[in-house]
């Protein structure tokens, strides 16, 4: 008996030793696409963004971006800074995943109002080709730029929050 838990308790041990163990990565991208204004002000956008940091396991990407989103019908621009989190919820690559962005929205409006509000995306995607060292991808999801009122030295200028549906494609090194 005593030889078979030791036979039992070798082959756990093997098992366990020569279990991959997921690495932490550098990772880096960038994402372009365009996002249709839900809220009917005229603040459809196309949308740039370059994001860095890390992947783990059922961590696909974890860190920082920051995006540049111009509006396509008149002169205002915001300026997203945010941390990144995507995952597919597995340790193994799969179809789809889930993408969530958090953080800060500098905008600047019409008649030279510039404001910081909350920036907030998430979306579901897709994987479109993966390599050992990249990784493309389509995301469609819903973003929130928070804009507040703006009492001015003439009059107020009542800017309402946005709400967009968006598409980007993007890749992952």
């Amino acid at each position: 008996m005593k030889r078979l838990v030791f036979a039992f308790m070798t082959l756990l041990a093997a098992v366990c030793a020569s279990a991959e163990k997921p690495a932490t990565r550098f990772v880096w991208g960038a994402d372009a696409g365009a996002s249709i204004d839900l809220t009917g002000s005229d603040m459809s956008t196309i949308d740039f963004n370059a994001v860095f940091g890390m992947s783990r396991g059922w961590i696909n990407f974890l860190g920082i971006g920051a995006e540049a989103d111009i509006m396509v019908s008149n002169s205002c621009r915001s300026y997203p800074l945010y941390v990144n989190f995507r995952t597919n919820f597995r340790n193994t690559p799969s179809l789809l995943f889930w993408d969530l962005k958090l953080g800060a929205s500098l905008n600047y409006l019409e008649h030279n109002h510039q404001q910081t509000g909350i920036y907030g995306a998430t979306g579901l995607g897709i994987n479109l080709a993966r390599g050992a060292k990249f990784s493309s991808h389509l995301i469609i999801g819903y973003t929130f730029r928070e804009r507040r009122t703006v009492v001015g030295e003439e009059m107020v200028h009542h800017f309402h929050n946005l709400s967009s549906a968006s598409v980007k494609i993007g890749v992952l090194f």
